[in-house]
């Protein structure tokens, strides 16, 4: 799964795309609240990618988690095996497909010796920044849109660390996740399996 993610204020694609979004809030009027950085926890505020047009990607400010149907708690990963069956997912993974840029996320894998969870930093080994798949809804009464992440089994590496992974794209996935129409299930078989997890020495 995917419960928390990361965004370093030194990661110059993620700054990039915030100051677009600042920009765009300035010249709205809907007041919205700013967007985080560092630890991105669920209900947090975060950037996503949710088009092209005319070649130019499109970013937004989304809040991370579907409310439950039962009004508690919030949704917020969709397993990418049934994203496209269950009804909760069907129509957002249909026609609201996003991208959630990240400098890395965090897993935790139990420690039997020191009797708890060790947080893992986990990482493209390849880039400073990740992209990660997601889906989004408008629901009622809200004015930003809500996102969650696709999940998938975890590549053979990291799979002592957590049995799952986000699904992460390389640069020519992420133009088909976004195009109107993606083969959902191709995009997701070839997303990238490299990620690395490096034990946090600063979790505490």
């Amino acid at each position: 799964m995917c419960g928390r993610f990361f965004v370093a204020i030194d990661d110059p694609e993620i700054m990039a795309i915030l100051k677009e979004i600042e920009a765009e809030k300035k010249r709205g009027t809907l007041g919205l609240p700013p967007i985080k950085t560092g630890d991105i926890y669920p209900t947090d505020y975060a950037a996503a990618i949710t088009a092209t047009r005319e070649s130019k990607p499109m970013y937004q400010q989304m809040r991370w988690g579907f409310s439950a149907y039962d009004g508690k708690g919030v949704l917020i990963n969709a397993r990418a095996e049934t994203v496209t069956e269950k009804p909760t997912f069907r129509k957002p993974v249909a026609e609201n497909r996003c991208l959630i840029p990240a400098t890395y996320y965090y897993e935790w894998m139990k420690s039997p010796t020191l009797k708890k969870k060790i947080r893992h930093v986990m990482r493209d080994p390849k880039t400073t920044t990740v992209y990660m798949a997601g889906i989004y809804r408008l629901e009622a009464s809200e004015d930003t849109p809500r996102f969650v992440i696709l999940t998938k089994r975890a590549a053979k590496q990291i799979q002592d660390i957590h049995d799952r992974m986000p699904v992460i794209l390389d640069r020519e996935q992420q133009k088909e996740w976004l195009s109107p129409n993606a083969d959902v299930h191709r995009v997701i078989e070839q997303s990238i399996d490299r990620i690395e997890g490096l034990e946090d020495i600063d979790d505490t």
